[in-house]
This record gives C-alpha cells, structure tokens and sequence, in this order.
C-alpha cells in the first residue's frame, strides 16, 4: 500500500489559485479537461476524467498502478499533440513533472517523480498452482461498480491479519491511512457473509486499534469476478463428482457423514473446537474428528520465511495421513479461504 504522504506529495503539485476575472472570486476559474478534436482516440480512463471533470491530480485509479501511469502518459502525448486543454493543475503536473515517465535505475524500469511507493503495492498478487496470475488492480478494475459502504470495524476483528509480533508489519499498520480512496476489499460469500479480507489488513487493523466503529470497504462476491479470479482466489474452477458439482478440494466419493448421530462435511476445515481448528475426516469406515492449529499458524501464513520453516520444523513433505492434526497443520493454506484466511495457496506450509 501507500504511505499517507505520498498522496499529499502528488497533490501538492499545483499552481496557487488566481482569482476570477469578475472579482467575484466564486468563479470556476480552472477549465476542465477537453479534447479540442472530438475524434482523437482515447482510452476509457481517460474519457472517464473528460466526461466528469476530473482533474488528473485526482487520477481515479490507484497511485502508482499500470493505469494511473498510463493516464498521465497519455495526456502528456495529446497535450503535445494540441489536442486536448487541460485545466490548470492537471497542466502544471504535465509540465511540471515527469509522472507517467520511466527511468532505468540499477538495470530496472521505475516510476518517476512518484516518490516512496511501497514495495507491494502494484505487485501485490495472487498466483495458483499452475502459474496463473491476478493482480490487485485486475481485482480494483473488474470490481470498480462494486458499491462502497461503512463496514463495522467489529466484524473484522476475528478475520483480520494479526501481526503483533512482528514490528516490521506494525509499523506498517502506523503507516497507512484509512479514506475512501482506497476501501479495504473484504471476500463474501453470494449470500453475504464475510470469508476473508482480500486487500486491506493493514488498515482493517488500524481502525481496530484507534477504535473506530467503521472502515470504507468493498464486499466482493464471487459473481463480482471473472472465470480467472475465481480459479485462483477460490480454488475454482469445479467438477464434476458423480453427476454433481463439487469443489476439488473435497474427496471424490464422500462429502457428508455422520459424527456421533450429527451429519457432517468430510474434509472441509473450519474454525473452532479444542484448538483453533477442526475437520472430520474418514478413518476406515468411520468418522473421526480431528483438532489442529493455533493462532501462531493463522498469524504467519502470509509470511513465507515463517511457513518454510515451520514446514522444516514440522516435516511437512512426510505428512501424508489425513487422519492426523499434523497432515491438516501443513495443509492450512491450501484450505485459507474457508477458514477466513485469505486466498487459496496450493501448498503446505
């Protein structure tokens, strides 16, 4: 994500206001962007911003994204051109500055005159198995209708990443800033109920902290997504077991049993029980439930170095039966979107 000052860097590119030429000094006196050929060709984004009168100080995509770079590019091109009138802060940033150009530094193409973006941010993404890959702003962009509501902070508090004790992450948490630009994305089941936060832990945990009752978020069901996001955020696509649809996840010949008189899922972790978690499983021809986890494992799955060694400590390449806490502790992440821990990663720890 951004650091708070970042914003307020782009925006303090800009001219200081005149005053109107009546006096009045109630004037609208910064015109609006134009094309001054009606034909010229442009992108959506661009279109975007002539049509409602934006300003590219206020670039409706994400800071430091492909399209934010893009927009500034663009504009400079047909500013070039002559056929576009800019108002007067978005010319300013056009000549002013050299944001929507690239440098090389150190053998790498950057961003310039975007100062301090943060290592994550337009590389933050989600890949499957089989090397397919999505992107946060490939989310932002196909979600982009998705309504904006005031979330309760309160509802977030058992889903929402927690890294006390990891100082690097809670100076992170220090660091963002919560608004309306950029809403926390939380996945929700079609029928609503919340599975996990797909982008946004960070300042999730910084409402939670400054006890604010609310936080600006997006509710992202599956529909919102293409085929692609899907496969790779939810573990779709699906099959078919037997005639009937299932996850992959689930065994081929059995999903539901019985434990103690009480039908159950086979297979399907959930949260709870003696430990953190639980699922039944088939021993034989019977069912036993088995509990596994703490906190600690739902604390470090995003953390890589954290999983790796846990997978040495644990020996998870040698966990192999399903019928013990050991095999279900290695393969938590493979079942993250259940248990409200993120996305799918097809992988033990």
């Amino acid at each position: 994500m951004i650091k708070k000052h970042i914003q307020e860097a782009i925006q303090g590119y800009q001219l200081p206001q005149k005053s109107c030429s009546c006096g009045c000094g109630g004037c609208d006196v910064a015109p609006k962007i134009a094309l001054l050929e009606t034909k010229a060709p442009i992108s959506e984004g661009l279109r975007y911003h002539i049509e409602n009168g934006v300003s590219l100080q206020d670039n409706v995509f994400r800071i430091g994204s492909k399209k934010y770079l893009q927009l500034f590019a663009e504009a400079r091109m047909l500013n070039e051109w002559k056929t576009i009138s800019l108002d007067e802060n978005s010319l300013h940033l056009i000549e002013n500055t050299d944001i929507g150009k690239f440098g090389i530094y150190e053998g790498k193409k950057v961003p310039l005159d975007l100062p301090m973006l943060d290592e994550q941010g337009e590389d933050t993404s989600w890949t499957d198995d089989e090397g397919n890959k999505i992107t946060l702003q490939d989310i932002l962009d196909m979600t982009k209708n998705v309504p904006q509501k005031d979330y309760p902070t309160e509802k977030l508090a058992k889903i929402v990443l927690n890294w006390d004790d990891n100082p690097e992450e809670v100076e992170r948490i220090d660091q963002v800033e919560i608004s309306k630009q950029y809403p926390i994305l939380i996945m929700v089941d079609e029928g609503g109920k919340i599975q996990w936060i797909l982008d946004g832990n960070h300042r999730a945990q910084k409402a939670l902290r400054s006890k604010s009752k609310t936080i600006p978020a997006k509710l992202i069901k599956p529909s919102n997504l293409d085929a692609k996001a899907k496969k790779i955020l939810l573990g779709l696509p699906i099959e078919l077991n037997e005639g009937k649809k299932v996850p992959l996840d689930l065994p081929k010949n059995i999903e539901e049993a019985e434990f103690k008189g009480k039908e159950v899922e086979i297979g399907k972790p959930k949260r709870g029980g003696s430990k953190a978690y639980y699922v039944y499983v088939m021993d034989g021809d019977k069912v036993k439930k088995v509990s596994f986890g703490s906190g600690g494992l739902r604390a470090k799955i995003k953390n890589k170095e954290a999983r790796n060694a846990f997978a040495a400590r644990h020996n998870c390449d040698q966990k192999k039966d399903r019928t013990t806490a050991g095999y279900w502790s290695c393969n938590l992440p493979r079942y993250a979107p259940a248990l409200g821990l993120g996305p799918k990663m097809n992988t033990y720890w």
